[in-house]
């Protein structure tokens, strides 16, 4: 196991234990498009989110993993255009590792489902969709798949606590003995509403559920960062494979995308109620980064700094970054902010201002406004703009830097 490998504190190694290993996964997102990438990096970052299936199933089975699970969300909408969802398709037909996907909140299982193709069917047995939550055996395994489906975009109860008594019901008294179960499911964990949210997780259940060994892992899919969801070990997110939102510097937002987990379970015969061991290790497979960065800039050393900073930036052309800037700058240093983002943004995937954060105000020199430098009309048009500048008036701001670079001035 790698250093990232992170065990739970409720197992039992004792005699010769059982040992599954799978690999887990959600958030593909396929069809899925981002505003800020344009016409050239767009189709190369829609790519990305197929080709990285690729890698996965690759990855699964170089790690001799028995499964694949897709805690959801595979399509970014069930109307996905026709190109996306076939080469998806393809994809997956050429899976070595059986793989098993999960309707999600995007792509629910309902009566317009894309789960409904008979393409689908067609996959059997290897790729299954799991529209329900009657167990599914691994084959050579003592392993079972069990999903809870979202059956519509929005649902109006705990998906996971729905599998769960379904298992419950099913299983009445019999134990699980030496079997592994592992529980699919999709959606949030908390509540974003002050009243709550009946469709929430509940992690401190599905956990207990582990520790009873009615399942022995939940693998969940909806947020796009991989998490640690309790302390046992036993429930996680994997997050999505591609990034598709930013990371902020602080760690904050989308931090840990771009992430597959491959996960160790093993349970022993001669303990049959014992939780089982879980073992996590986090395996990095994006290759694009959503960078959102912020800098101070109130001279031409901090300028040098900034530039220099986004050129030591590896993987340009997979890498996109939104800037805010703060500080004050004369006319000659935002004339040359100008140039320097000019020349830096062919590199980068997409590279623009976080118009929401910039504060960077432009406060022209005296000797940048002299009379002789700036004649007749257009010093009186640039100590006009130059007033509305310091007025915080942006516009203003943007006019009187161009016709700064439009002059002799920057030479």
């Amino acid at each position: 196991m790698t250093e990232n490998m992170v065990g739970n504190t409720v197992g039992n190694t004792a005699g010769t234990p059982h040992t599954v290993r799978i690999l887990h996964t959600s958030d593909w997102q396929l069809g899925m498009d981002r505003w800020f990438l344009g016409d050239e990096a767009g189709p190369r970052y829609r790519e990305a989110r197929l080709s990285v299936i690729e890698r996965l199933l690759a990855l699964a089975a170089e790690r001799d993993c028995s499964a694949v699970v897709v805690a959801g969300d595979v399509f970014d909408d069930n109307l996905v255009d026709d190109r996306t969802w076939r080469r998806a398709v393809d994809i997956l037909r050429g899976a070595t590792v059986p793989v098993y996907l999960l309707p999600g909140n995007h792509d629910p299982y309902d009566p317009a489902s894309i789960y409904r193709s008979p393409v689908f069917a067609d996959l059997a047995p290897t790729v299954q969709v799991l529209t329900d939550t009657v167990p599914r055996p691994v084959p050579g395994t003592v392993a079972e798949i069990v999903g809870a489906p979202l059956l519509s975009k929005y649902m109006s109860s705990d998906p996971v606590a729905g599998a769960l008594r379904d298992l419950r019901d099913r299983d009445g008294d019999t134990p699980q003995g030496d079997r592994i179960r592992v529980l699919v499911g999709h959606g949030a964990t908390s509540s974003r509403s002050s009243t709550g949210d009946p469709a929430v997780i509940d992690v401190d259940a599905a956990a207990a559920a582990c520790r009873e060994r009615t399942v022995d892992l939940i693998a969940l899919g909806d947020t796009h960062s991989a998490t640690r969801l309790h302390p046992d070990g036993t429930v996680w997110y994997s997050g999505s494979p591609e990034p598709t939102d930013f990371r902020e510097e602080d760690g904050g937002g989308e931090g840990r995308s771009g992430m597959v987990l491959v996960t160790e379970i093993r349970v022993d015969p001669a303990a049959p109620t014992a939780p089982a061991t879980v073992e996590v290790d986090e395996v990095p497979v994006g290759q694009w980064h959503f960078l959102a960065l912020a800098a101070t800039v109130d001279s031409d050393d901090d300028l040098t700094a900034w530039v220099e900073r986004l050129e030591a930036l590896p993987d340009k052309r997979t890498t996109v970054v939104k800037y805010a800037l703060t500080g004050s700058v004369d006319l000659a240093t935002g004339a040359r902010l100008d140039r320097e983002m000019a020349r830096l943004a062919p590199s980068f995937a997409a590279l623009y201002e976080r118009e929401s954060r910039m504060d960077l105000h432009t406060v022209p020199a005296d000797a940048e406004l002299a009379d002789a430098d700036w004649p007749g009309a257009v010093g009186d048009a640039a100590r006009d703009l130059a007033d509305r500048t310091r007025a915080g008036d942006g516009t203003a701001r943007d006019a009187l830097r161009l016709l700064y670079r439009l002059s002799d001035r920057e030479a």
